[in-house]
């Protein structure tokens, strides 16, 4: 058992100018405890999962195909009802209260598509019309979203006659023109061009700046690396990881890589791939390189090295 919300100070003050709301201005916007899903017939899709968001984070979810990330999400969007264990947004409890977390949230669901005989335009300011805006304030929201992920040319199109990427896009503005407290992304930039995908990532940082709190699920994982306060990795429906980028690296070992070649003019053999652990060893490798005049490339530790360690074994078809 826990309170429905606490109070606490950030780990990170990444965003000390976290705009305040009707909510504690730092609480814990999500928390999850024991958090659990099995479906009829006996698939468990969650099993113990327990963490918690801080208002003005960006919270990535992570995991190999069918690991449970939708599941995870869909569940915290008050759309599906978990099984055992608890989880609350915004104070609410899923279960208990869902009605009070709706207004409050937005979801680009995976599966998300618009409507074809309708224009970019009619799909935002329409949306933003029915969670309750005036209509000159949703005008505006509208032509904003637009401008900041570049739909305005577009406004007057058919969704039917635009590309894939551009109808993502369009998905994305309908959860955002809203200014929603909590937004629950799943896969948000997945056949974005890599534009687009940095025009999602430059609009997510500017929702947080205001306050805003963000879940997602992404198979990119330099998207991860990019935007991730803290990350969730989740396999086979448990918590394989959670923590920062940072500590997913160091808790697996991943550290940087250094590619020493051949020397110049001995033939083609195979590079050297050395993984220094000090800077005394990283000293080393370059004074030999130049000794021995051999080209040394630095490779940082990624996240999908890390990511790889931690789960390890073969890729699932589907996802639930």
């Amino acid at each position: 058992m826990f309170p429905r919300w606490q109070d606490l100070t950030p780990r990170r003050a990444r965003n000390p100018q976290v705009a305040p709301s009707s909510w504690s201005r730092f609480m814990e916007v999500v928390r999850v405890e024991g958090l659990g899903k099995t479906y009829p017939g006996g698939t468990k899709a969650l099993e113990g999962v327990s963490f918690s968001i801080e208002r003005g984070q960006i919270f990535c979810l992570l995991g190999r195909n069918g690991a449970g990330k939708t599941t995870l999400l869909r569940i915290l969007a008050t759309q599906l009802k978990p099984t055992a264990g608890r989880a609350f947004v915004l104070g609410h409890d899923v279960l208990q209260d869902p009605k009070a977390i709706r207004p409050h949230i937005a979801v680009v669901p995976q599966e998300a598509r618009p409507q074809m005989m309708l224009s970019p335009y009619d799909h935002i300011l329409y949306f933003c019309l029915i969670r309750g805006r005036s209509r000159a304030d949703a005008r505006e929201r509208t032509r904003k979203v637009m401008d900041d992920l570049g739909l305005w040319e577009h406004r007057d199109k058919l969704a039917s006659d635009l590309s894939g990427g551009l109808r993502q896009r369009l998905i994305i503005a309908m959860a955002l023109v809203a200014d929603p407290e909590v937004l629950f992304l799943d896969e948000p930039t997945i056949g974005l061009d890599p534009l687009g995908r940095r025009s999602v990532w430059h609009m997510l940082r500017e929702l947080t700046r205001k306050g805003a709190t963000i879940l997602l699920t992404t198979h990119y994982l330099d998207e991860a690396e990019m935007l991730a306060d803290d990350l969730l990795i989740v396999d086979k429906g448990r918590t394989a990881f959670l923590g920062t980028v940072e500590a997913a690296k160091g808790d697996t070992g991943v550290g940087m890589r250094v590619i020493v070649e051949p020397p110049a003019g001995n033939g083609t053999g195979p590079p050297e791939v050395l993984e220094p652990r000090s800077a005394e060893e990283v000293l080393a490798i370059v004074e030999r390189g130049l000794r021995e005049k051999r080209k040394v490339t630095f490779k940082p530790a990624s996240l999908e090295e890390a990511f790889i360690k931690i789960v390890g074994g073969s890729i699932e078809v589907e996802d639930t």
